[in-house]
């Protein structure tokens, strides 16, 4: 089992065209750089434990080596005791897939191997085979399902082809184990690799501890790392060397060797037993030729602003390098590149960084990168530019209502009932028009118990004149002053009992057609009439917009029931109560008509807006946001 199993890291971040931008740590290292070292220690980017192409190679020798095998097919067991994908089948599709799964499914329930004979599949069912299948474990875990049809048997051939399936995942389970132990060796020293890399306090000492451990690990008989330096790559690093001249003719052919790879932006993989070759490899075959190396590879260092230098690896001819092997390499340069980058500029003097840093600065503001965004960054603010010079008018905006100015209520005079009804609320009233009338019939038999009690005083009034008897005149006349006195109590409340206008208006509120007969309570209301020639608006202004309204300023009224119509109002006074409703606070401004209408009506609703004078565009659509943010930064403590 190759190396390339246990690092095939997936990173579009450090292609040849840069990546996205990157926060850096402490150590100069990435959050994505950072995530990608942890996954190789922890294996989390290593394949399944069972992969496609394994349990193809696996299922083809289990289905040749038993003889009478028609079809077999591995299934993969999911979470929740299912059936899963089928992970290879052999020679393939075809007839019978279905008894396969329902075997496969089986199995899965019970735990154990089973054997169904004489199952019929194909056209009509007409054909007969036998099905064998069972599970392949690891560490007590179901890892596979095995299910073939074969040939019709007896049944201990049956057992026989069951007992070598179950071989057969025997020696899976050992291919498996072989294969997490070499992975777990190769995150140990990538992870190694890693530590050791970032704990160098420079870029030259993280280069030099790379290239050692490259060559320990993959027994080479040199590793070289080189990094740009302008345009040139200049050799950084040679594993187990301290020091070497950099105008050597060694130094100089593994720089040409470098520059190749990165101008190809590939690696190159040569040996010396090599017969064709696809890429241009000139540099390669010198520095193969003039010292005696059988097999070199050199793969770009990527970084974040492209491709930061290459690593040339050096080997006999007996230890080539595998494609597996070259694959794996490709994983860790991919991580150690942005490192080196990183180790790289920190160690650039003060006046360098500070060059790159405006020089980075100039080209983010004023370069091509995110063309589109820095134009509308700029159409933004000259559209807020031009707002801030321009004046319009600022205008409060308030739902408003419309009240009359006196509102009269006419209430039951008495207890009584309702004896008839002559308007409901909207209807027009003129002074003296009879509203309602309850019911009188009491008090007329109380009258008529009055009249007939004064009748009787009158008679013996007449009794005593003629006697001449004073005492007895005084008795009476003073009894029929008191039953007058009831009679025009009585006449007075039976002149109550009929309700009229109180001048020409409007009825706003009261319905008493629906009530006839209906009893009612002395100071009960019954109706409200409000004046048609005299009106007010009242306001309902948000505690945010009250402050600048003052009395004398003028607006206009739009009513929903007359859209197409707006009426001139003048505030008259502010409320100084504030009201609650729907979680907001609002105070109550009243207004009046400047030129009344007999379209309006009390009890109408719209929209007031009144004029608060010239103020600019900017200030008029953000200055509520502004109020709202700066209290409450301030509610903070800001």
């Amino acid at each position: 089992m190759s190396l390339s199993s246990s690092a095939a890291v997936k990173s579009d971040s450090f292609g040849p065209e840069g990546g996205p931008d990157r926060t850096l740590d402490q150590r100069g290292i990435d959050q994505p750089v950072r995530q990608e070292i942890r996954q190789i220690a922890k294996g989390a980017v290593d394949p399944p434990p069972l992969t496609t192409d394994l349990a193809q190679t696996w299922l083809t020798w289990q289905c040749r080596m038993v003889a009478g095998i028609i079809r077999g097919a591995l299934y993969q067991p999911v979470k929740g005791g299912t059936i899963g994908n089928i992970l290879s089948i052999w020679p393939g599709e075809g007839e019978g897939q279905s008894q396969l799964h329902e075997a496969a499914a089986r199995v899965l329930a019970e735990q154990r191997g089973v054997i169904h004979s004489q199952q019929h599949y194909g056209p009509k069912d007409l054909r007969v085979c036998d099905i064998v299948a069972c599970p392949l474990q690891l560490d007590g875990e179901t890892l596979a399902i095995i299910a073939v049809m074969i040939s019709t048997r007896a049944e201990a051939q049956q057992r026989a082809v069951l007992q070598l399936l179950q071989w057969g995942g025997l020696w899976m389970e050992t291919l498996i184990r072989h294969r997490s132990a070499a992975q777990q060796e190769a995150g140990i020293f990538s992870q190694e690799l890693m530590a050791g890399v970032i704990g160098q306090p420079s870029a030259r000492g993280a280069a030099m501890e790379a290239a050692n451990r490259f060559a320990d690990r993959l027994t080479c008989e040199r590793v070289s790392i080189g990094l740009r330096e302008g345009l040139p790559i200049r050799l950084w690093a040679l594993s187990h060397v301290a020091g070497f001249d950099t105008r050597a003719q060694l130094v100089r052919r593994i720089e040409a060797a470098m520059e190749e790879a990165v101008d190809q932006g590939a690696s190159l993989v040569l040996s010396s037993a090599a017969e064709s070759r696809l890429s241009v490899t000139r540099a390669h075959d010198e520095l193969l030729e003039h010292h005696g190396n059988g097999a070199v590879c050199t793969l770009p260092l990527p970084g974040r602003q492209g491709t930061i230098g290459a690593i040339t690896l050096e080997r006999e001819a007996s230890q080539p390098f595998e494609p597996d092997m070259v694959e794996w390499l490709e994983s860790i340069v991919r991580i150690i590149g942005p490192v080196l980058e990183s180790k790289q500029r920190e160690d650039r003097s003060a006046w360098s960084k500070g060059a790159d840093a405006i020089a980075e600065l100039a080209v983010t503001v004023f370069g091509r990168a995110y063309l589109k965004l820095k134009l509308a960054l700029l159409g933004l603010v000259a559209v807020l530019a031009s707002l801030a010079m321009l004046q319009g008018d600022y205008r409060v905006t308030a739902p408003a209502s419309i009240e009359g100015a006196v509102r009269q209520i006419l209430v039951a005079p008495q207890d009584g009932y309702v004896n008839q009804s002559e308007v409901r609320a909207g209807d027009l009233v003129k002074k003296g028009q009879l509203i309602a009338q309850l019911d009188d019939r009491n008090l007329q038999l109380t009258r008529q118990k009055w009249e007939s009690e004064r009748n009787k005083i009158e008679k013996e009034y007449q009794d005593a004149l003629a006697k001449r008897d004073r005492t007895e005149l005084s008795v009476l006349r003073a009894q029929v002053d008191q039953v007058d006195a009831e009679l025009r109590l009585v006449d007075e409340m039976i002149g109550r009992n009929r309700i009229e206008a109180p001048f020409d208006g409007v009825v706003v509120s009261g319905d008493l057609s629906q009530s006839l007969g209906a009893p009612v309570e002395t100071g009960q209301t019954l109706f409200e009439v409000a004046p048609l020639d005299s009106y007010r608006v009242v306001l309902e202004v948000d505690e945010h917009d009250v402050a600048g309204l003052k009395p004398g300023s003028q607006g206009r009224l739009i009513v929903t029931a007359l859209p197409d119509s707006s009426f001139a109002i003048r505030v008259d006074q502010v409320l100084p109560v504030a009201e609650s409703s729907d979680g907001s606070n609002y105070f109550k401004v009243e207004a009046s008509l400047i030129e009344p209408s007999p379209l309006l009506r009390p009890g109408m609703r719209g929209v007031g807006k009144v004029e608060m004078g010239e103020r600019d565009l900017l200030w008029i659509w953000t200055h509520e946001l502004v109020d709202r943010l700066r209290l409450w930064f301030w509610a903070l403590g800001f």
